[in-house]
């Protein structure tokens, strides 16, 4: 017998392994399920709850760690950290579906919804097409109209020029290009709504007239989404998730857009003094999930929305990193990620490089972040991108396991 060997599972996950085994195909099933942990996270579970769902979960052979205080019924309400394989956690979706309680029926119907998530991979309608399709990774391709942005501020105000830069980018492959008439960088200050009308329209006009498909308007105005709407765009990017001016719903609603929603706090003039976390990723989650619910009630579609967890804005170097890292744990949105880390401020806090010289820390971050989950990457180069992304799929692999 030779020595044991630790496997890390490929693309195809643990089924292949066992296929390659001989593994009979009835229990391939079986196995796979109980060769994946996951770690589920609740808050604010009723405490009697909490000890029922703990009991039931050890019963099967996993557990839910609470607060310490639970033990001692000192609180009300206590978070839950379910801990089990796929199949404990499916057991247990079907077993609390019996309970009396109905935060506990609730919780397994969201349960097994998470569990039926885990397989699919995510799609983004944009005109009626799934942009996702076979496990695509999307480059987005940024095009500033402004004089102020952090790298590229100034350099296309002209509206020929953005235009040929936009076409440009759609030649060396971005499936998007994003178009922004006001710098949202940190400390940035806002421009007037006409100012941002008379910087963005012409453009986009120019790219739809030059055969540009997808076409992306970062704005947080409902009247600067609508006129872009009306001239060819047909994505939202706000960074806000639709709170800054919460009528910019209506009009992808109406019109048929689709939409960014991202996660910050407060301006961008004021965001980095704002970056005192409890939770990072739970309240980075909770915002897009609040955001989505008020995007859907109002009309938009969930195979239309697309998330960003905001990375720079209201983070800090740190922070940006643990977002990166964990960013799998947005997958339970059920939503495409979209991530933006092109020659941030945190690259160069890392490497020491400055803004025209992050390319290499922009590529690194932004494979991290479609290795960890993402969907869509943001950039400002785009032929380097695409083909770091083109391996990095590769690797990735078109199956979610």
């Amino acid at each position: 017998m030779r020595r044991p060997r630790l496997l890390e599972p490929g693309p195809d996950g643990i089924r292949a392994e066992m296929s390659r085994m001989g593994v009979d195909p009835g229990g391939i099933g079986i196995m796979e399920e109980k060769g994946r942990l996951l770690l589920v996270r609740l808050d604010d579970v009723d405490l009697k709850a909490a000890l029922i769902l703990k009991q039931d979960m050890l019963s099967i052979g996993g557990d839910v760690a609470l607060c310490r205080k639970a033990a001692s019924l000192e609180i009300k309400k206590t978070p839950a950290l379910i801990v089990g394989t796929v199949g404990q956690i499916r057991k247990l979706s079907e077993k609390i579906r019996q309970q009396g309680f109905g935060s506990l029926r609730d919780l397994g119907g969201g349960l097994a919804d998470l569990l039926s998530g885990l397989g699919s991979p995510p799609s983004f309608l944009v005109d009626g097409r799934d942009l996702l399709e076979g496990g695509r990774v999307l480059v987005m391709g940024v095009l500033n109209v402004t004089p102020d942005s952090f790298y590229d501020g100034g350099h296309f105000e002209d509206p020929d020029a953005a235009v040929a830069r936009g076409l440009r980018m759609t030649e060396e492959g971005a499936d998007i290009i994003d178009v922004g008439g006001e710098s949202t960088r940190p400390g940035s200050r806002p421009v007037q709504e006409d100012e941002e009308v008379r910087r963005v329209l012409p453009v986009i006009r120019g790219l739809r007239a030059g055969g540009v498909k997808y076409i992306s308007i970062d704005t947080t105005r409902a009247l600067v989404a609508r006129k872009a709407v009306s001239e060819g765009a047909n994505i939202v990017n706000d960074i806000s998730g639709m709170h800054f001016d919460p009528s910019i719903r209506g009009v992808c609603a109406e019109t048929g857009a689709s939409a960014v929603l991202m996660h910050t706090r407060g301006q961008p003039e004021t965001m980095q003094e704002r970056t005192d976390y409890q939770d990072l990723m739970g309240e980075v989650c909770s915002f897009l999930e609040d955001s989505m619910d008020r995007a859907v009630g109002e009309g938009i579609p969930p195979e239309r929305i697309c998330v960003d967890p905001g990375i720079g804005f209201g983070k800090t170097v740190r922070q940006n990193i643990e977002i990166i890292a964990r960013l799998g744990e947005l997958r339970s949105l059920g939503r495409a990620v979209m991530v933006g880390v092109s020659r941030k401020s945190f690259i160069g806090k890392i490497s020491g490089a400055d803004v025209g010289e992050r390319l290499y820390g922009s590529l690194a971050a932004a494979s991290a972040a479609v290795l960890k989950g993402a969907d869509i990457v943001r950039v400002h180069d785009v032929a380097e991108t695409v083909q770091a992304m083109s391996v990095i799929r590769e690797i990735r692999g078109t199956a979610r396991c």
